[in-house]
């Protein structure tokens, strides 16, 4: 019996990955699942957006802000302010990446790190732009791909902690007699509310974060028992993992948790140049501690498909304002900080342009085997400031 030529080989294994290999069948449901999951988190933020422009459309109060002149030296300082901000978050992940012995040189943490911005915030295929910049750190240390992960996962968890934590810390200097006025108003009690959140959050988060970096606490068996638990335990899984290759180096931790509350400072800088420019009189301007406070917790909410930021932000920013303040300033901002994003986002899709092929390749593969760096606030926080932080 004559042997089978290669071709006849190829057809023979092609024939029976379609029709018996269930490694095939389950990655066609997982392409499935992503599909229907990017639909409707598209049609979601469509109707919020809708809800958004509506409301907009509708509000003379929103109109009038749009035509008052606006101080547009002072509103583009905002754009280099985010710059440095992305940019700095950036060279964050490089140094936690650099710090487990990968290599990945400034200008390729760069070129990662602008392509997975434009990533999330112009979405490509089902993509995110996390899983973007972990292939291509993984294609530069092929074989040491746990801490590729746990190097943009660690990054992503440092980034969130850091907008809690200044939003708590903010919180602090809110004057007494202030919050208690806050209380006895129709929009106060949100301002309120939320100080007592992001501290409670900050403080269960840092004993979280102290009790996981104790030696010998990640590597206790418990947590390989609580993967199994339902809607935490695939997240409790990755977040120890990724602990785990950290546990040596806190210092590096608390200096990444350091440069993130000077990103965030950042952030919260530019939504208060923008308040200043966007043509609201002095008088009724919120208070720049007060933006201190909503401006992080806004920006969590942005983990969320698009449009719950504005609303989020255009909520706290009315709880905020003094009274007479023009209804809309908060979803004024988040148009501006969208356009200011965007400009931000040209500088990945010039890489992408310049190297389309290549990035096509990595595309493919972190579609057909992503990176297990997914969590809940993280695939989200696709298109919002808290992606980047």
């Amino acid at each position: 019996m004559p042997l089978p030529s290669v071709k006849d080989a190829g057809r023979l294994r092609e024939v029976r990955r379609l029709d018996g290999n269930r490694p095939c069948q389950t990655s066609y449901v997982v392409q499935a699942k992503k599909h229907i999951s990017t639909l409707v988190k598209v049609g979601l933020s469509a109707v919020l957006i809708g809800v958004i422009a509506w409301k907009a459309y509708h509000d003379p109060g929103f109109g009038d802000l749009v035509k008052k002149p606006k101080d547009w030296p002072i509103l583009l300082l905002a754009l280099p302010v985010c710059l440095v901000a992305v940019t700095i978050t950036i060279l964050r992940w490089q140094m936690l990446a650099r710090a487990l012995g990968l290599r990945l040189s400034t200008r390729s943490a760069l070129r990662a790190g602008f392509l997975g911005y434009a990533f999330n915030l112009i979405p490509v295929g089902l993509v995110a732009g996390d899983s973007v910049k972990a292939v291509m750190l993984i294609h530069q240390n092929p074989k040491r791909k746990t801490e590729a992960v746990a190097s943009v996962l660690v990054d992503r968890v440092i980034g969130l902690y850091g907008l809690l934590l200044m939003a708590a810390i903010a919180s602090l200097f809110l004057p007494t007699a202030k919050v208690a006025s806050l209380a006895n108003e129709a929009h106060g009690t949100t301002i309120v509310n939320l100080s007592y959140a992001v501290r409670t959050l900050a403080i269960l988060c840092t004993a979280g974060l102290v009790v996981i970096l104790i030696p010998g606490v990640t590597r206790s068996r418990l947590w390989d028992r609580l993967e199994h638990a339902p809607l935490v335990g695939p997240v409790l899984h990755k977040l120890v993992g990724a602990m785990r290759v950290y546990s040596a180096r806190i210092d590096l931790l608390l200096a990444a948790i350091g440069i993130s509350l000077c990103i965030h400072f950042l952030y919260v800088t530019a939504v208060v140049l923008m308040t200043m420019s966007i043509g609201i009189a002095p008088e009724h301007q919120p208070p720049v501690r007060d933006i201190f406070v909503i401006v992080p917790p806004s920006m969590i909410a942005g983990a969320l498909p698009i449009g719950v930021y504005e609303i989020t932000i255009e909520l706290l920013f009315r709880a905020i304002a003094p009274a007479g303040a023009p209804q809309g300033m908060g979803l004024m901002i988040a148009l501006a900080y969208r356009i200011i994003q965007s400009l931000i986002a040209s500088i990945g899709v010039g890489y992408w342009l310049t190297s389309r092929g290549e990035m096509q390749e990595i595309i493919h593969e972190a579609e057909e085997s992503p990176p297990d760096i997914d969590t809940p606030a993280e695939t989200e926080a696709a298109a919002s400031p808290a992606s980047s932080s």
